[in-house]
């Protein structure tokens, strides 16, 4: 009784974690930095933070001896981790946070793809449908923007497709991962995400921080959103989780037609709907 008691606190948790990330492109544009900007502050405090935690519990120890022996995946999930943040938060700089977000959701059907292609995963037809719609939903929206790089709006289309492609990775990657406990695998990838975009932060002009923003984005979107996550997912099954992900993007356009005033249009919203169809029926699939 204790247990089903629970998983509607757990699902209450999840769906405040989505509701809190639906609002990240938002204060990304608060912040008053580049896409590498919010990235890099981003993954640097977060890192800084899990290092207080790992050695408030006396388990920083633990956590590097994890780091020599799964070195390539680990340099490999850190680095998909910071490009996939840099390409996302620069799509909203670019475009309207619809278009971002919602070309960002074809992120789940395109790790189905590379695991095929890669990992040796069957591609069956339901695979193949979602992919299509996905595929379709991503055409359509591409071709409301005008076909050209002096386009802001079709640069931040591909600058979110781009994102796409590397959090895709993240859960292939994270697959050689598994012996990994938690704690120290959120570490090590932000640590290693943060060397990662330290060069490009020292010959780039990142902007002038707005550092209230700046501290939202870490503290309740990074640290508050990822504890309830983690914490809702100990009761509630995986699939009902990645049902609930669904308000990110639907949240997110709601917030920036409050916020922006920004109304997305009709090939936008039948475009995105094929998107999250398709992710929808992967999920389920799953």
């Amino acid at each position: 009784m204790g247990e089903l008691a629970m998983k509607p606190r757990g699902k209450v948790k999840i769906a405040v974690a989505m509701l809190i990330w639906g609002s990240v492109g938002i204060f990304g544009r608060f912040s008053g930095l580049s896409g590498l900007g919010v990235a890099f502050f981003r993954v640097s405090l977060g890192a800084l933070a899990m290092l207080l935690i790992l050695a408030v519990r006396r388990k920083l120890g633990k956590t590097l001896r994890a780091f020599r022996p799964n070195v390539l995946p680990l340099v490999a999930l850190g680095t998909a981790l910071a490009l996939n943040w840099v390409f996302l938060f620069t799509a909203f700089n670019y475009t309207t946070i619809a278009n971002a977000v919602l070309v960002y959701y074809t992120a789940p059907v395109l790790a189905t793809l590379i695991s095929w292609r890669f990992l040796g995963e069957r591609l069956n037809k339901r695979n193949v449908i979602s992919l299509g719609t996905a595929f379709l939903g991503l055409l359509l929206i591409a071709s409301s923007q005008r076909v050209s790089l002096s386009d802001r709006d079709f640069i931040g289309v591909v600058f979110a497709f781009l994102g796409a492609i590397f959090y895709a990775l993240i859960p292939n990657i994270g697959r050689f991962l598994r012996e990994v406990n938690g704690e120290s695998l959120t570490f090590l990838q932000l640590a290693i995400a943060t060397l990662v975009l330290l060069p490009f932060m020292a010959v780039e002009k990142a902007g002038n921080p707005v550092w209230w923003a700046i501290g939202v984005l870490v503290l309740v979107h990074t640290v508050l959103a990822l504890y309830l996550y983690m914490d809702g997912l100990k009761v509630v099954e995986v699939k009902d989780a990645s049902l609930l992900s669904y308000l990110d993007p639907l949240s997110a356009i709601l917030y920036a037609f409050l916020v922006f005033g920004e109304v997305p249009g009709l090939r936008t919203v039948v475009g995105g709907a094929l998107i999250l169809l398709a992710s929808a029926l992967d999920v389920l699939r799953r």
